[in-house]
């Protein structure tokens, strides 16, 4: 910034050294004539009474200078006081410098900065158009995306991790909290069984179960479940238990490879049945809904989902600058073609052109109609931090140069007024 800074100053003061170069030329030419003027008034003085031609060019001479002279006081009337002088209603643009500054901010509000004159201005760049084609550009298209990554890496660093995990776990938790599981599990419930899901599900379980059943060193396992589930102490009961698990494992095996050789099998129907009414209470009864957002609320309140949640910042921030730092980021490679693709859109549809044409057009009217008073006061006040000497010389270097035509034009159109006028004399 500062670099930049430095070099529009340089840039301001080269020209403006080349403007005064300019102006100090023509000032000089204008003296030029004026001098002409005074020696050939000196010469013709001398000489009238030699040829009557020398009256025509002293009279020439004479209303030459007078005009040289008196455009030159009011040419130097509106910067300063001629010859240090102060007479009345001289340096003009110094002493009316404020009203200058408030005519000037008005007159560029009022008849510039218009809203119809923004808007149509607009309407004929076709901003849309112009940006399609420029984001088009693959260069462009890295440009950009280099400059939004460039961003994003610095918000990055600069953001405060902790507000933003905070700030993402509540908000996660209040969405999560407004989602109807309830609602979301009955309807996952019908699909599955519109589907036939269940009943694909329940049969690598039961090749599962029939294979384990079938290996006789679960038996003992089998066994031992079924004294704990009964409870049984007596060593004649348990001998006995023990002794008909086989048939007991048996049987078991047999059920199961019953049901699912068995598409019509009484189970699978149970299983469907056993669903579709969860399915229902789900979606309609209260006491399960209640049920099933109790225990939504008490997970979302736990410190591990809450910390989870938490924790998504931190991932998401490691992941991104994990992928800035590559050779080749996946990121910029994707904004960039985003942004190639929002120019390729801008150009092959005129609808959207002409709709992003229509809202800066209606936005740029809004921000015209909302800072219109602000645009005249900001000109006077730029204007206002300039001191009577520093505007006098920047509107003189602007325009002196052209004021200095007044001064000659005075010169050669006073010589040639006061020539006619001997010659009517005469």
């Amino acid at each position: 910034m500062t670099h930049d800074s430095n070099l529009v100053g340089q840039l301001d003061a080269a020209e403006d050294s080349y403007k005064r170069s300019r102006l100090r030329t023509m000032q000089r030419v204008a003296l030029g004539l004026l001098l002409a003027a005074a020696v050939l008034f000196a010469i013709a003085r001398s000489q009238r009474g030699q040829h009557p031609a020398w009256a025509y060019l002293e009279a020439f001479a004479e209303a030459a200078m007078i005009g040289a002279v008196a455009d030159w006081f009011a040419v130097v009337a509106l910067f300063r006081h001629p010859l240090g002088i102060p007479l009345w209603h001289t340096a003009i643009i110094p002493n009316s410098k404020a009203s200058i500054g408030a005519n000037l901010g008005s007159f560029v509000e009022n008849h510039f900065v218009t809203e119809q004159g923004v808007a149509e201005r607009i309407r004929q760049a076709d901003l849309a158009g112009r940006a399609g084609a420029w984001l088009s550009d693959p260069v462009h298209a890295a440009q950009v995306s280099q400059a939004l990554i460039g961003v994003l890496a610095q918000a990055l660093d600069k953001v405060d991790d902790e507000a933003m995990r905070i700030r993402i776990r509540d908000l996660a938790s209040a969405e999560l909290g407004k989602l109807d599981l309830s609602g979301l599990a009955g309807g996952f419930l019908d699909t599955m069984i519109g589907k036939g899901t269940p009943q694909a599900l329940l049969d690598p379980l039961l090749e599962k179960l029939i294979t384990w059943l079938g290996d006789d060193g679960n038996h003992d396992t089998i066994g031992e479940f079924m004294l704990r589930c009964f409870a049984i102490e007596n060593a004649m009961v348990k001998s006995m238990v023990i002794g008909y698990a086989p048939k007991v494992i048996g049987s078991l095996r047999e059920q199961a490879i019953d049901v699912r050789m068995n598409r019509e099998h009484p189970l699978r129907g149970k299983l469907d049945s056993w669903l579709a009414d969860s399915a229902v209470r789900l979606k309609a009864d209260p006491g399960w809904k209640e049920s099933v957002a109790r225990y939504q609320a008490d997970a979302l309140r736990s410190a591990e989902l809450q910390a989870m949640l938490g924790g998504i910042w931190d991932t998401l921030r490691q992941r991104v600058k994990a992928d800035l730092q590559g050779a080749d980021p996946v990121l910029a490679a994707t904004v960039r073609q985003l942004v190639q693709e929002c120019g390729r859109v801008l150009g092959a549809d005129p609808g959207v052109r002409t709709w992003l044409n229509s809202a800066i057009e209606a936005g740029s009217a809004a921000l015209v109609q909302r800072y219109r008073g602000d645009v005249g006061k900001f000109i006077e006040q730029q204007l206002a931090k300039w001191s009577k000497e520093e505007m006098s010389t920047r509107i003189e270097l602007a325009i002196g140069r052209d004021l200095q035509f007044i001064r000659i034009n005075g010169t050669v159109v006073g010589g040639l007024v006061g020539l006619l006028i001997h010659a009517v004399a005469q």
